[in-house]
């Protein structure tokens, strides 16, 4: 589903309305008609119902929902921020005067109501809120009665996660044709309650050049074992990371790689740790590498000299920062000839290193896994402006460098080197764990190894990783769940995938 911002929004009710010929009004109709399905469907107790509208086609919508909810049986006030209305919100206003409906034009006491409708400021609002809108989202807010926003709740921006009061706290949202960006990314989502995405006529193709959008099920592609293959076939990984204390990452990794579907899982270390690993996994290898506490310097060549045997790296998990591991970073970055992926300290590394050339300069792009803190630190932008612009930046970091970028988050973002962002939904807050990434990191390059498209993988990945997740606590309790709980469900998510898939198949 393509996530828009404000002015692509408006780009595309141009084109529908200029271009294909739809009415303004037809388009408002269908709005308000989608708004009053969701009240009837989600508040059908609701007697007394008050509708704010604003100035704009946002307060039209709310007129329209204010008509159709009097003409159900329902109790309906409307009131207007300023009766000077033009266009399809003053045509909206005489129909619903004309139908009963009682306007006001000074607020309410909003405690008589049961359902309060906002529309009030609409997706074309940019911060900040003024007057006298301040005083009515505060009204609106101590009145603690249950809200349904019209498009998004008045006071949040439609291109950003950032919530800044004053913003109404909606229960529903009900959005049009296509969900914006404060829909998706927190904290703003929060407070947008439930989000009903409506169809208003507007055609799907009118978005096709957005390059933005959630990962659905019919977007991913699940590796297909065919039945003549064999372990090598299905993808050889290597894992490298670990150092005194942190080995566990690692492990975890490879782990969760098996459990993904690789073939065959190496895992190199320090060889002073290497017993660790070789009492601690069963169907992987380990491939000891020069050092004691931590990898070498040294550990490179040996790296390299191997590569010809794997068909994905993974590095960086439980590593350590030090001197010696941005020379690792950085020699690997230009010598390893296949595809590698870089999360943790590998990330870390890099950004202590402070040149993002050897990235750059890949043939094959390279793909980073950070969280926010670790892409803060790799770019210097500050950890707010990553969360509330979470798809922004991550896009431009990928086509800038040429690489896949996993930006993991309470909302993970993958963006491409060819400006494609994705945006997965799944997973839960259970999963804030130390150790989730590196189960990421591990599914992640299992399928990099075995898969041919790495945008396909990563997609598949995160949402896999997710829905473990979310399995997960089903099983067990949102605060109990340890990283390693994912590891048992890895199968049960595809299985979930795969459902997925055969009705969508079906749907078609």
């Amino acid at each position: 589903m393509k996530v828009l911002k404000a002015h692509e929004m408006a780009e595309i009710d141009r084109n529908a309305i200029e271009d294909i010929g739809i009415p303004s009004v037809v388009l408002m109709e269908n709005a308000g008609r989608a708004v009053f399905r969701a009240v009837i469907d989600r508040f059908p107790d609701a007697k007394r119902i008050i509708a704010l509208a604003g100035k704009g086609n946002n307060g039209g919508d709310a007129i329209v929902v204010a008509r159709l909810l009097r003409l159900s049986g329902r109790e309906v006030h409307l009131y207007l921020v300023s009766e000077d209305l033009g266009g399809d919100p003053a045509l909206e206003l005489r129909i619903a005067r004309n139908v009963g409906v009682k306007v006001y034009t000074d607020l309410p006491d909003l405690s008589d109501y049961d359902l309060i409708i906002d529309g009030l400021l609409g997706t074309g609002f940019k911060p900040p809120v003024k007057e006298p809108y301040i005083e009515l989202i505060r009204r609106v807010d101590a009145s603690r009665k249950p809200v349904v926003a019209i498009d998004l709740p008045s006071g949040l921006s439609a291109d950003s996660g950032k919530a800044e009061e004053p913003f109404i706290k909606a229960d529903l949202t009900v959005t049009f044709q296509f969900p914006k960006i404060c829909h998706i990314l927190f904290p703003a989502s929060k407070f947008c309650g439930d989000v009903i995405v409506a169809d208003i006529s507007i055609p799907q193709h009118l978005a096709a050049g957005i390059r933005r959008e959630t990962i659905e099920p019919c977007d991913l592609l699940l590796p297909n074992r065919e039945p003549d293959t064999h372990k090598v076939k299905e993808g050889h990984v290597l894992l490298v990371g670990g150092s005194r204390g942190k080995t566990g990452a690692v492990i975890m990794s490879a782990l969760a790689a098996t459990s993904a579907g690789a073939g065959l899982v190496s895992v190199g270390i320090a060889e002073e740790l290497n017993p660790i690993l070789e009492a601690s996994l069963i169907e992987e290898m380990t491939l000891p590498l020069k050092g004691a506490n931590r990898l070498s310097y040294f550990a490179v060549r040996e790296i390299l000299e191997n590569q010809e045997r794997f068909s994905a790296l993974g590095i960086g998990m439980g590593m350590d920062r030090f001197e010696e591991g941005q020379d690792i970073v950085r020699d690997l970055l230009k010598g390893w000839k296949g595809r590698i992926l870089l999360d943790a300290d590998g990330i870390n590394n890099l950004a202590d290193l402070g040149d993002l050339l050897p990235l750059r300069d890949r043939e094959v792009p390279a793909v980073l896994t950070p969280h926010i803190g670790e892409f803060s630190r790799l770019t210097g932008i500050e950890k707010e402006e990553i969360i509330h612009n979470q798809t922004e930046v991550a896009g431009e970091f990928a086509q800038q460098n040429r690489c896949f970028l996993v930006l993991k988050g309470a909302r993970t973002v993958i963006a491409e080197p060819d400006g494609s962002v994705w945006i997965s939904l799944r997973g839960t807050p259970a999963m804030a764990k130390g150790g989730v990434g590196d189960i990421l990191s591990g599914i992640l390059t299992a399928l990099m190894g075995k898969m041919e498209d790495i945008g396909q993988a990563l997609r598949l990945g995160v949402v896999l990783h997710g829905i473990a997740g979310e399995i997960a606590e089903e099983r067990n309790h949102t605060q109990s769940i340890r990283a390693t709980d994912l590891l048992n469900y890895i199968g049960e998510a595809y299985k979930n995938i795969e459902k997925s898939l055969k009705m969508s198949d079906t749907d078609l």
